[in-house]
């Protein structure tokens, strides 16, 4: 069961120049070290202009619950809560490698960790003769 404490002391507030913040510390008058359970919880602590001094704990965050499937050089495929199969690519401008070519590779390599790979040939095959039939660029470089 959880107990309202009141206690007395003084507390020091240290204000920073550079980083404008301030640092909080609370000394009680009596010290008990029973009379309260050590916390340690991320939150928002609100200083007031007559001294007293509020802190509201932040919501927990919901964290994902995907599951990996395969870890990639610039990506990830995992499976997610609702059974989704999900790829992730990311590729910075800076690096050297031809970013499409990049992510056609790592998709192809990422669709033979879930499809079968007579089924991603024949996939693979009519996307591409697709592609072919639907974009005159992609004739003319062929």
């Amino acid at each position: 069961m959880k107990k309202t404490i009141s206690m007395g002391g003084f507390a020091v507030v240290t204000p920073d120049f550079w980083t404008h913040r301030c640092s909080f510390e609370f000394a009680a008058d009596d010290p008990d070290g029973q009379l309260v359970e050590p916390c340690r919880t991320p939150g928002t602590g609100q200083l007031m202009r007559d001294g007293s001094f509020y802190f509201t704990p932040a919501k927990p965050r919901s964290r994902t619950n995907s599951m990996l499937i395969r870890k990639m050089a610039h990506g990830r495929l995992s499976r997610t809560k609702d059974h989704a199969v999900q790829l992730t690519l990311k590729c910075f401008d800076n690096e050297a490698a031809d970013v499409p070519r990049t992510f056609i590779g790592e998709t192809i390599e990422a669709m033979a960790s879930v499809v079968p790979a007579k089924l991603l040939r024949d996939i693979l095959t009519e996307q591409l003769v697709n592609l072919y039939n639907n974009n005159s660029k992609v004739r003319k470089t062929l």
